[in-house]
């Protein structure tokens, strides 16, 4: 085959894939083309939309600003568009934002929203800048509030756990124990909210959900009543300029429950002899249990005739001054001198009324004196619900305003006036209160005769 022959058959041959490649090629190249013009095009709107934009954000006090000035990828500056800022080659967005704005000549930069969150989309930070916006332009723009360092300084649970740290040094173990319990609700409600923030409605949505959660309209009182005290002392300390109100809760007055003189007399009755010394002074004294088992020998004065109340122990620990952080008087008359005095006779250590314990003589334990209280309870056949407290403190008091005692006489004789420390003052109160725990004396007395008498 001749070579013209031959250049023909190939092209023939080959033609197809000729056409085809310069197809392919015209393809690619009008897309090319097409693609260049859209993206000069949207090159065009971007530089369009980012002139009136930088226009309007001159005009803002606050600036939304990506924290990275350029892509990472291309390392060109991000667009700014309608829906943030934008990569226009890589088509990729900032992953952190800033808000940039001055105040008082300062600039202000914040990084984070109110919880503390890092500001990762632009949705987020056009939010928070809003949020910031209307506080500048309604003169409440605090910038601490929006710093991260700062704001932990206020956070409410930070604030409680220093706040209970100080407590806790002047407070009782048993009162701190039920501070720490009522805390516990409050911080699960306010915890991670910034303490500058908390107003009344907040406190009456924690009440709201204390209620739908069961608790009692009393127990909710001793919540706001601890709220209360926090946010005084946050007060105090210049973390807030004033304290939210607080919602009226209305709570219904729990009658006191009491025994009667025979009622007491059945259970001291099945309270073994060698119990029954600390039992029966509580009964005719209305001392509290912690009251009791911390009457030391020091504090008792047989030639004057009285026991200086001022020690108590909360759960079991030692504390120098009884629940009213005052001294009281107990007059020895009676049967609380009889009482006294056989202890002293069997005199085994500091404590009046002492428990033996592995041959150790020591002051009851708040468990084990429960515990026989309960045995005893049990045996007389009373309800098993009743208390300790109820059967001396709110006994004694009840029987004296039933026998006709004013509510400053018995007021003064279980410890709610003001005593003085000095011997003197303890002679003068002796002589105020002497009649009710004579009368005290008297009518348990003659019970316990009576009583006698029927075996």
């Amino acid at each position: 085959m001749s070579f013209p022959v031959l250049e023909v058959f190939l092209f023939v041959l080959f033609s197809p894939f000729l056409w085809l490649n310069f197809h392919l090629l015209s393809v690619a190249i009008l897309k090319n083309m097409l693609d260049l013009k859209l993206l000069s095009e949207l090159e065009k709107v971007v530089a369009e939309i980012d002139a009136h934009e930088r226009i309007a954000l001159k005009k803002k006090p606050v600036k939304i600003r990506p924290k990275d000035t350029k892509c990472p990828k291309c390392k060109k500056p991000w667009k700014l568009t309608p829906n943030g800022y934008l990569c226009l080659k890589c088509l990729t967005v900032p992953k952190r934002y800033y808000l940039d704005l001055s105040w008082q000549g300062k600039r202000c930069p914040i990084f984070v929203d109110r919880q503390g969150v890092t500001l990762s989309s632009w949705e987020q930070a056009k939010r928070v800048a809003a949020i910031v916006e209307t506080e500048i332009l309604e003169h409440r723009f605090d910038p601490s509030k929006w710093r991260k360092v700062d704001r932990k300084r206020f956070v409410f649970k930070n604030l409680v756990y220093q706040y209970l740290d100080e407590r806790k040094k002047v407070m009782t173990p048993a009162g701190f124990q039920a501070k720490q319990s009522w805390f516990k609700k409050i911080v699960s409600f306010f915890g991670s909210e910034d303490v500058r923030d908390i107003r009344g409605y907040h406190v009456q949505d924690f009440v709201n959900s204390l209620l739908d959660d069961g608790l009692s309209a009393n127990s909710v009182k001793k919540v706001l009543v601890e709220l209360r005290a926090f946010l005084n002392w946050c007060a105090k300390q210049e973390l807030i300029e004033k304290v939210p109100p607080m919602p009226e809760i209305k709570t219904s007055q729990k009658a006191r429950r009491y025994l009667s003189p025979e009622q007491q007399l059945r259970i001291l009755e099945c309270i073994p002899d060698e119990h029954k010394p600390i039992f029966e002074f509580g009964m005719l004294t209305g001392l509290r249990p912690g009251e009791l088992r911390a009457i030391m020998w020091d504090a008792v004065d047989l030639d004057n005739g009285f026991v200086y109340i001022k020690r108590a122990f909360s759960l079991d620990k030692l504390v120098e001054f009884p629940k009213e952080k005052k001294p009281k008087i107990i007059p020895l008359v009676g049967r609380l001198r009889e009482i006294i005095e056989e202890q002293a006779r069997n005199r085994k250590g500091l404590f009046v009324f002492s428990y033996q314990h592995r041959k150790r003589s020591i002051p009851y334990p708040q468990k084990r004196l429960w515990k026989i209280f309960k045995d005893a309870l049990q045996k007389s056949g009373l309800p098993e619900d009743v208390t300790l407290y109820e059967t001396f403190r709110h006994s004694f008091v009840m029987q004296r305003l039933k026998q006709g005692f004013s509510y400053e006489q018995v007021g003064a004789a279980v410890g709610h006036s003001s005593p003085t420390t000095t011997r003197l003052y303890a002679r003068l109160q002796t002589e105020q209160v002497q009649d009710v725990f004579e009368a005290a004396v008297v009518e348990f007395s003659r019970k316990k005769k009576t009583a006698d008498n029927r075996e």
